[in-house]
């Protein structure tokens, strides 16, 4: 499947064919390849079958996975695979090489987000921020955005039972996992996420849920082990309001 311009034209260049070209994708920012099968062929780097490729899945913990959804994800580019025809009536099969698992492994963990296929596509083969597309689909839903405005409200009135409730609400909220976010959560992370709104396009509603956001998340960062850290949470809930000050200077 083809990929689409902004005018919903095909672009014929840019097909993720992997049997003829490199296949560029980000994993945290980090960028990786997938070669074209031709490399494959010269560096006898061990191809896959489709079958051993799903009980990879199935010995990595993967769940719901299934043969139909790989053949899917490769019809829609999302994770294509090697075409190989094998057999004396030249059956065209996929293949894949362990580089594949470290992307299946990306898109179960956007999905659990609750990202679409495009956004996850935009995430792993444009490199574009995860978070500011998770929070762009937070944007559209104004009942949590009221919810959102109520928790960050009684912040000024914080006590640390007060902390503990609001903390269990952003959990539920962002679907966060606690090893995940305290390991990838911190003041570089934040400034990294201040960066790209000031690049970005963000209307002054879509600005405030994100500061709402960021603030929250800030809350739930400086919350552990029962015990809240007033001094980490102020500096980072000045961080992000120094931030929207110089985004918003005119």
């Amino acid at each position: 499947m083809a990929r689409r311009d902004e005018n919903n034209n095909i672009d014929k260049n840019a097909r993720r064919d992997i049997n003829a070209f490199d296949i560029y994708y980000f994993i945290k920012n980090k960028k990786y390849a997938l070669p074209k099968y031709s490399f494959i062929l010269k560096s006898k780097k061990r191809l896959i079958s489709i079958g051993e490729f799903l009980k990879l899945l199935e010995d990595n913990n993967i769940k719901n996975m299934s043969i139909n959804l790989l053949r899917e994800w490769d019809n829609k580019e999302l994770l294509p695979a090697y075409r190989v025809e094998r057999g004396m009536i030249r059956t065209e099969s996929r293949y894949y090489i362990m580089e594949h698992l470290d992307i299946v492994k990306e898109i179960v963990k956007l999905k659990s987000y609750g990202l679409e296929i495009r956004e996850i596509e935009k995430v792993l083969f444009e490199n574009k921020s995860f978070e500011i597309l998770f929070l762009s689909k937070l944007i559209k839903n104004k009942e949590l955005l009221m919810k959102m405005k109520y928790i960050v409200k009684n912040i000024k009135h914080i006590e640390d039972e007060l902390v503990s409730s609001i903390c269990n609400e952003v959990k539920n909220i962002f679907n966060i996992n606690d090893d995940d976010f305290k390991e990838t959560f911190n003041d570089k992370y934040l400034n990294t996420i201040l960066n790209d709104y000031k690049n970005s396009n963000l209307n002054s509603d879509e600005l405030s849920v994100l500061l709402l956001s960021l603030i929250l998340l800030s809350l739930y960062n400086s919350y552990d082990n029962n015990s809240f850290d007033r001094k980490k949470f102020s500096k980072q809930f000045y961080s992000i309001i120094s931030g929207n000050k110089t985004n918003t200077s005119p």
